[in-house]
């Protein structure tokens, strides 16, 4: 996420934990009440005034969750993180920071709200087939 230009190292996970959701995926919006149930992730998104249409799931701002972990973290990105996935656009400095702090509040799986993350750097696992295949539901 970070622009190559920046110089930092590149991460590797130490995570040797496996679970029955492991990873990074896409939930569309039709899914995430589903996806809440399933794995009662913390929800995250960049502000108070972003994705309101989901205050009832009661979402921290990510600079809010700072040092904080959860096993799962569900996002709700602004456009220009949406944009990062689809196309690999660089994330600004302090976007990109942000969005950092928020993933990584994760220890087992990573789930970004979007419609469609066409052929992005997130795998293509739609999330009612990935919902299918974890909780038997045909959402």
């Amino acid at each position: 996420m970070f622009d190559a230009s920046w110089g930092f190292d590149a991460t590797e996970s130490l995570n040797d934990t496996v679970t029955d959701h492991d990873g990074v995926f896409v939930c569309k919006p039709e899914d995430v009440e589903a996806y809440v149930a399933r794995y009662a992730p913390l929800v995250l998104r960049h502000s108070s005034a972003s994705a309101k249409h989901f205050d009832h799931l009661e979402p921290m701002n990510f600079g809010d969750s700072k040092g904080l972990g959860r096993k799962r973290v569900l996002i709700l990105p602004t456009g220009a993180i949406e944009a990062f996935i689809r196309t690999g656009k660089a994330l600004t400095e302090p976007k990109a920071a942000r969005f950092y702090v928020a993933v990584t509040r994760a220890q087992q799986s990573v789930a970004i709200v979007m419609s469609d993350a066409g052929g992005g750097l997130v795998p293509g696992l739609g999330p009612r087939r990935r919902l299918r295949q974890t909780t038997g539901s045909q959402a």
